[in-house]
């Protein structure tokens, strides 16, 4: 048996940790400004230089802001934030988008996922058909299983088919977005029903046979505005 070592998290890490919860609990505010590196060393007691490298990794996910001879000061990481800034934010709410955060990813599951289904139903081969009805078959038989096993499967066919429609950007965003919010795609599954949702891929799939673009969109946005109104009723 091969057993991986356990590692304790980094002074660094833990600094990191500890600004990005500030900020993000409101302890720390936009335009406040830090306190001088060393004097962040000797408070913390760590390093000068773990307060320099991690000042400049919090930089470079938005969470701060250097100015030339003023200071480090609290970004808007709303507006200077990326994905790792994102990522950060999920994290510290326990691994669940707040409603208003998965409201925002559900329309940028619109605004991306539609396109592709519109080129996929346009353009595709037999076997991307294929390829579609061996994952209906996979989210078949998870019918009966976990719900996240379930929502995974549900999960891949979506994935799938971004990618048979030749757009190599969208799978990659999917898979960055996948584990951070898997409760929301169980959560959707539950909402929805398991028997709907199989019946809706099946619906998506046929739609895609017949190049029927619109009806597939139609499906996919009729079950994303059913759950965000659920979100929004239940906040």
């Amino acid at each position: 048996m091969n057993f991986r070592k356990i590692d304790a998290p980094s002074i660094k890490e833990l600094f990191l940790t500890q600004i990005e919860e500030m900020i993000l609990s409101g302890e720390l505010k936009p335009d406040d400004r830090l306190p001088s590196e060393r004097e962040l060393a000797d408070t913390m007691g760590i390093s000068k230089t773990i307060v320099h490298e991690g000042i400049r990794e919090l930089t470079r996910m938005g969470f701060l802001e250097v100015k030339s001879r003023k200071g480090v000061y609290v970004a808007d990481y709303a507006r200077t934030g990326n994905l790792d800034t994102l990522f950060a934010i999920i994290r510290y709410r326990g691994g669940m988008p707040d409603k208003k955060m998965l409201i925002d990813l559900l329309n940028v599951r619109i605004y991306l996922e539609c396109p592709a289904i519109e080129e996929l139903a346009l353009r595709h081969a037999p076997d991307d058909i294929r390829q579609l009805e061996l994952l209906q078959e996979d989210m078949k038989k998870a019918i009966c299983s976990d719900i996240q096993t379930f929502a995974s499967t549900l999960f891949m066919y979506r994935k799938t088919l971004s990618a048979l429609s030749g757009n190599c950007i969208v799978p990659l965003i999917m898979n960055a977005f996948f584990t951070a919010s898997i409760s929301a795609w169980t959560d959707y599954c539950e909402y929805i029903g398991r028997q709907n949702t199989y019946e809706v891929l099946v619906q998506t799939t046929e739609h895609i046979r017949n190049g029927d673009a619109r009806s597939a969109i139609r499906l996919f946005t009729e079950c994303i505005e059913k759950y965000k109104k659920h979100l929004i009723s239940h906040a």
